[in-house]
């Protein structure tokens, strides 16, 4: 019928058969909804339809719940186009009937009486502003363990912003992580799960050829959004590759910049989004020194001291951390005669083959709690100094130690560190052999 195209929207005309239509519609008793007049600003012939559904809620209407609009052409009269074979984008199917008033027909352009019209060429009292739609329910959580993310949606569509109007302010997405129990894998594990799964999909360099790989993360070579978007490393060649549209939201990522202390960086519809230490997207809740969310530093107490010794050939402990200690920072100044080692659960992840440890982070840097150890070099290559960092709090039985490089020694190096060290735990603190106790501060 000509009448869709909305009021007085082109010069078409009723066919006999929508006459004919129209009258039994009426003649039946069955318009009484056409009485039921909507709350809308302004007149009736300035409301634009096209502002509330858009081309694709259109072809939805028209065709069927699977139709999708059609790009659209140079002509300035649009008609609606729609794609109603889903996966087949070769071909289109026409109404002859216009868009709807407001409808976004092109880059700064909307349909008005049947024709794709820009803002330059209508007066200001045309604009329209965006506005919200209501919120959606939230998500099911999309992950059972580790942390996924439940989120709900708002659209900018009430009505859209169109001839040169603003859009909507504020974020169209609320998200939080959710089920944050740990799993029995790693965050690095379940990302490896991931781009394995991808495997047996061949990938084609080609036209005519067809290669399969096997596929690990690309941790450390890629972050912040593009690593989102299900990037994998080649194991058999030094190459990285999108095997998908995105990774599993909740997936952990590397940020850009480096985030706030206690935060949670996670994947969410193909971007890489920071969430508070509250488990909030975008929340700016920070832990304090002592590991606490929102704290304000009291609740815990600063140790620091310093460790000169490393004479001995084997590993030597220096200090054991205790249990919820948090911002341990430990600096080897002078690690050309000795190296820092560290024991996790009795085993080694820095060092503890009587080598210099490299760079290192343990688990992986997806993790919350991780071990940072870096080892930093002179200009001429030599070891400068060694620092580790670890976050907190420490829920493992962590030792570290120092251990020699070389049998001669000329110089002895000192260790320095510090930790935060919950209040509640203060008395189970226990330095290692070798800490004289006038060199750490309660």
């Amino acid at each position: 019928m000509a009448s869709d195209g909305g009021y007085n929207s082109v010069d078409l005309t009723w066919s006999q058969c929508s006459r004919s239509q129209l009258l039994n519609f009426y003649s039946e008793g069955k318009a009484e909804c056409v009485k039921d007049v909507p709350v809308l600003e302004g007149s009736l012939q300035e409301w634009r339809p096209g502002l509330y559904y858009g081309v694709d809620d259109q072809c939805r209407i028209a065709f069927g719940s699977t139709a999708t609009a059609c790009s659209f052409t140079s002509n300035d009269m649009v008609i609606l186009s729609c794609h109603i074979i889903p996966g087949d984008r070769s071909s289109c199917t026409r109404l002859l009937v216009p868009l709807l008033d407001g409808t976004e027909c092109g880059p700064n352009q909307w349909c008005l009486k049947g024709r794709c019209v820009s803002p330059s060429k209508l007066s200001s009292s045309v604009v329209v502003h965006g506005s919200w739609s209501s919120w959606s329910e939230f998500s099911p959580c999309s992950r059972t363990c580790g942390g996924g993310v439940t989120y709900r949606k708002r659209e900018c569509n009430n009505p859209r912003p169109a001839f040169g109007g603003r859009e909507c302010k504020g974020e169209g997405i609320e998200a939080e992580l959710c089920h944050r129990q740990p799993c029995e894998r790693t965050q690095l594990e379940f990302m490896a799960q991931q781009c394995s799964d991808t495997d047996y999909q061949p990938l084609s360099l080609s036209p005519h050829a067809d290669t399969v790989y096997s596929w690990m993360p690309a941790v450390g070579f890629i972050s912040g959004d593009a690593q989102c978007k299900l990037v994998c490393r080649s194991r058999e060649q030094d190459f990285m590759v999108s095997r998908g549209s995105q990774f599993i939201d909740g997936t952990r990522c590397e940020p850009d910049d480096p985030a706030p202390t206690g935060s949670v960086t996670a994947c969410v519809k193909g971007k890489c989004q920071v969430f508070g230490c509250d488990g909030v997207m975008h929340s700016g809740k920070v832990e304090d020194v002592c590991g606490v969310c929102g704290g304000n530093g009291s609740s815990c107490q600063l140790i620091s001291g310093s460790y000169t010794g490393g004479e001995a050939k084997e590993y030597v402990t220096f200090l054991i951390l205790p249990v919820n200690a948090s911002q341990v920072h430990v600096i080897n100044w002078k690690p050309v005669f000795t190296h820092l080692a560290v024991l996790v659960n009795d085993e080694y992840i820095v060092a503890g083959s009587r080598d210099i440890a490299l760079n290192t982070t343990h688990p992986s840097p997806l993790e919350e709690r991780y071990i940072i150890y870096h080892l930093y070099l002179t200009p001429d290559q030599l070891p400068q100094t060694e620092e580790l960092i670890l976050s907190g709090p420490v829920t493992d039985k962590i030792h570290i130690q120092v251990g020699s490089c070389m049998l001669l020694y000329i110089l002895k190096p000192t260790q320095t560190w510090g930790e935060h060290v919950n209040s509640t735990n203060k008395g189970h603190w226990s330095p290692g052999q070798g800490i004289e106790p006038g060199h750490f501060l309660l």
